[in-house]
């Protein structure tokens, strides 16, 4: 354990992240203060209520959302301490900003581009304002950094127990928020880049998968226990109605007689997407059901079969969702979801549940702090990263994939694909998945500067200098690869090893190799 002056020396030397980790915890104190104990939406009531049912003994998941994160807001649901929901998901962001610095450097980076690659979620109001709501994206986005971390931290060497705690941490990211199950994908493309022989290869994705399924499987047992079929969630078809809503046309798309109803009668550009959602008064919720069928079974296959009139259509709207995502500035976006939740205002979001939570759960109500509020506002009007910065920082990222021979020796290529397929996905399945939310796009401040970090890493062919100036082979230095192996290692002979090195060392050998 190093004393005082070996922590003053790493201090010094890693004075940058050290800085922005106390400017972004400053930061952060004036979010917690300034909108006390928490910042609520709509969903924020439905995570409470299952917190409180799962503190009461009563173990039913909720049918509309994964009940991971109300598993982990338990103690504060049950303690009625909201505050500590917040203070929990600040202390996430840091962890997630040094944690990114920290691989970054272990991998060989100048101090100076992994400290920049940690500011985005450090600093980004985007970031800060969520990690103050009682909402479930902030949990899974420190999931899945974690996860890509521990896969990339040994180059291409990671151990069986990185890997499996990899795939648990996969696991748990999906059973807080479903689209990231989608990143399964690019863990698995990275073990597919990096391990040979194929037979190990085979046993990496065993184990990989068997870490993914152990919270997946398990939550979909939970919930078929409780409701009678095998899922994440029963309302599939309330969600995917909601994505082709703002689309479908049912001119000449042939449908039952009873999905009929279903079919917007408003122009696109007057469909609001709350209202096809959750009124009371959209189709989805109007029309009967015909016998032996399900509500979420008939508007699921009514948004399959627009699907399937419509992919055209349906790929324009994932499109141009993708792009908004680096848009210059954060507007409602193209299906004018309102984003002000998003953005830090001199008051509570104007919700009814903000009051009901607040005093249900925590036996208070909504307190601000006006100048702090204010000085807030003003922040997150100008200090955001822009779209098109993230978007340069992903064809990095990309760039990065072609690399130096010695950047694909050193396992580079491989770290820059998995957090650039990363990114992809995470985007990809927020656009296919659900109408346009900035809430969706907080991977972004993730994922991205990472994928940028080492696509610059592989093109210029980084070492780390320290370790070079000591002398030690830089590849074995970062990729954790042992030197060469003694001729009797790894045989059933290679613990005498030391004899037979004793013994050609020794005058009498010299003698004899001499005649």
């Amino acid at each position: 354990m190093p004393g005082p002056f070996g922590i003053i020396s790493r201090l010094r030397r890693h004075w940058p992240i050290a800085a922005l980790l106390l400017l972004a915890g400053a930061l952060r104190a004036v979010v917690q203060y300034a909108y006390r104990p928490a910042l609520i939406f709509p969903d924020s009531l439905r995570y409470l209520q299952f917190a409180q049912r799962f503190a009461d003994g009563h173990w039913s998941p909720d049918t509309i959302r994964q009940s991971g994160y109300s598993i982990l807001i338990i103690p504060a649901a049950a303690g009625h301490v909201l505050a500590l929901i917040p203070l929990a998901q600040h202390v996430l962001g840091l962890a997630e900003g040094a944690m990114i610095y920290a691989v970054l450097v272990h991998r060989g980076s100048r101090r100076w581009l992994a400290a920049l690659a940690a500011i985005p979620v450090l600093f980004d109001p985007l970031q800060l304002d969520l990690e103050q709501y009682v909402l479930s994206d902030v949990c899974a986005a420190f999931f899945l950094v974690t996860a890509l971390v521990m896969l990339v931290w040994r180059g291409n060497r990671a151990g069986w127990a990185a890997m499996s705690a990899s795939g648990l941490l996969l696991g748990a990211a999906a059973v807080t928020r479903v689209a990231d199950l989608v990143l399964i994908v690019p863990a698995a493309l990275y073990l597919a880049v990096t391990i040979r022989p194929w037979r190990r290869l085979a046993a990496a994705a065993g184990i990989l998968a068997a870490g993914i399924l152990l919270p997946v499987a398990g939550y979909a047992g939970w919930f078929a226990s409780s409701h009678g079929q095998w899922g994440l969630t029963s309302y599939n078809g309330t969600f995917l109605y909601g994505r082709v809503v703002q689309f479908a046309d049912c001119t000449g798309l042939r449908l039952p007689s009873y999905e009929r109803p279903l079919c917007p009668a408003q122009p696109p550009a007057q469909r609001n997407y709350d209202f096809y959602m959750w009124s009371a008064k959209s189709p989805q919720w109007q029309f009967a059901p015909p016998p032996g069928m399900t509500r979420q079974a008939v508007v699921l296959d009514f948004s399959r079969r627009v699907l399937a009139h419509q992919p055209l259509s349906y790929l324009a709207a994932v499109g141009t969702d993708m792009a908004y995502g680096f848009s210059p500035v954060r507007g409602n976006g193209p299906e004018h979801y309102p984003a002000a939740y998003l953005k830090f205002q001199t008051g509570f979001p104007p919700y009814a549940e903000v009051q009901m939570a607040l005093r249900t759960y925590g036996h208070t109500g909504p307190a601000v702090q006006p100048a702090l509020a204010a000085f807030l506002s003003g922040y997150g009007r100008w200090f955001y990263v822009p779209g098109p910065l993230l978007a340069a920082a992903l064809l990095a990222g990309l760039a990065g994939l072609a690399g130096t021979r010695r950047s694909r020796r050193r396992g580079l290529c491989p770290a820059a694909l998995l957090f650039t397929a990363a990114a992809v996905a995470a985007v990809v399945s927020a656009a296919a998945l659900a109408p346009f939310d900035w809430r969706y796009q907080l991977p972004q401040l993730t994922l991205i500067p990472v994928a940028a970090a080492f696509g610059v890493m592989t093109l210029t062919g980084w070492a780390p200098p320290d370790r070079e100036r000591a002398g030690q082979p830089v590849d074995s230095a970062i990729t954790g690869d042992r030197p060469p192996v003694a001729p009797f290692s790894g045989s059933r002979h290679g613990r005498f090893s030391w004899y037979h090195r004793m013994v050609a060392a020794s005058p009498s050998a010299k003698d004899v190799r001499g005649r």
